[in-house]
């Protein structure tokens, strides 16, 4: 078994995204976003950990893209703009 870290995100609110490659015998290659909160005190408490193939990753990408086309339209229109692209996108 052998994982790589890619990176870490800090979050606005919350705790700490850190996304690596994860292989194991058992469960194969994944994508993992391991988040928790940096204080020590916390941090096994407030451990997630998500494990993703690459059929997942993409679909996460996706939902991803969504989220900041979104932002956008919130960032051009406020809470108008927001609606009106939800709308067009029937979410």
């Amino acid at each position: 078994m052998f994982r790589i870290q890619l990176d870490t995100v800090e979050a606005q609110l919350g705790p700490t995204a850190a996304v690596s490659l994860f292989n194991d015998p058992e469960l194969g290659n994944r994508a993992v976003m391991t988040a928790h909160y940096e204080d020590e005190e916390t941090y096994e408490d407030s451990m997630v950990v998500m494990m993703f193939t690459a059929d997942e990753l993409d679909a996460l990408a996706r939902a991803i893209e969504r989220a900041r086309e979104g932002l956008a339209a919130a960032e051009q229109g406020g809470m108008v703009g927001l609606a009106s692209w939800a709308e067009k996108r029937g979410t």
